[in-house]
């Protein structure tokens, strides 16, 4: 009886081992499936206007000639995955930024050696680029950002949003809690300036000579976002803008006069525009007499715009109208 006993605690104790190991053994094997099915490639869609890229994973090294779209992405956490972009004449807020990534040629001309020796995963083109997207594509997938002169705004969130998805959820909620808070910053300009019946005028000074820019132009983000009123005077729409003299300045009659010097902004030598805006018929106008000339940060908006932190510096330029 004893031994039948023992003989029968010994299987039991057996075959416990046996289950003990195989559960183990499953666990582990669950374990590993999980690991691998995490660590898997994600795939990533971007929409842009040159269509929809897909790529098998977020893209680690990014060459990027829009100056916005690098904003963005350091603004959602991932500065590290920008390689390359041009860094000679780049605004002063990404300065920092291009100290620690290559050259990849001008904000026109890319080196397209140094490009591909950089291997990208993306390459993101500018419209002052967009000639050169086919070369792009023969060395990485390449996305365009165009921000639209008739709903700028709605246009460059769509813009944020898309290139936010490359980074996954992550991204698509950082941009998200981000863009929130420029709409808001948005929406306090806005209602003041609609309950105003100041009329504003954005110039661009060039090498002495002024031009003029209406609400459908490249800074409509001043009048179709933050609601600065146009003057009534209708301009030819142009990148460059129409050119203007004292004397139509002073019939246009500005009460803000927003100038954005394109001279400094690619730094040349400014001499040509000293004293321009101290012209006797200038003086004449409400902006002048009210403290009203705002000289915009001019690397700023001639050189950027449309990113997350571009957008927040050109809210907090464009506020200088109000005061």
């Amino acid at each position: 009886m004893k031994t039948s006993l023992k003989f029968y605690l010994t299987a039991l104790v057996a075959s416990f081992l046996l289950l003990l190991g195989a559960c183990s053994t499953t666990s582990n094997s669950s374990t590993s499936q999980s690991e691998t099915s995490s660590s898997a490639p994600t795939e990533v869609t971007i929409k842009s206007s040159l269509g929809v890229v897909t790529l098998s994973k977020v893209p680690e090294k990014i060459v990027t000639f829009d100056l916005g779209a690098a904003d963005t992405i350091r603004a959602l956490g991932f500065e590290k995955n920008i390689v390359g972009m041009p860094t000679k004449t780049v605004p002063t807020y990404l300065k920092d930024l291009a100290g620690k990534v290559k050259n990849v040629g001008s904000m026109v001309e890319p080196d397209l050696e140094a490009l591909a020796a950089l291997e990208p995963d993306l390459i993101i083109a500018s419209p002052r680029t967009q000639k050169f997207v086919d070369k792009f594509n023969e060395i990485a997938p390449t996305v365009l950002f165009q921000a639209s002169k008739d709903d700028y705004w709605t246009s460059t969130k769509a813009n944020i949003e898309s290139l936010a998805s490359a980074f996954g959820e992550t991204g698509t909620q950082k941009a998200k809690e981000e863009l929130a808070k420029l709409d808001k910053s948005i929406q306090e300009v806005a209602t003041k300036n609609e309950s105003s019946d100041k009329k504003a005028l954005a110039i661009l000074l060039n090498e002495g000579k002024m031009a003029a820019f209406g609400a459908q132009s490249r800074f409509s983000f001043l009048y179709q976002t933050l609601k600065f009123k146009p003057t009534d005077t209708q301009f030819e729409d142009s990148r460059h803008g129409q050119e203007v003299s004292f004397e139509s300045v002073k019939e246009i009659n500005p009460d803000i006069l927003f100038v954005i010097n394109r001279t400094l902004a690619i730094g040349g030598d400014n001499s040509s525009n000293d004293g321009v805006l101290e012209n006797a018929l200038i003086a004449e106008t409400p902006a002048a007499k009210n403290g009203k000339i705002i000289q915009l940060t001019p690397d700023l908006w001639y050189l950027s715009g449309g990113g997350l932190e571009s957008t927040k510096l050109m809210i907090e330029d464009a506020q200088k109208g109000l005061k």
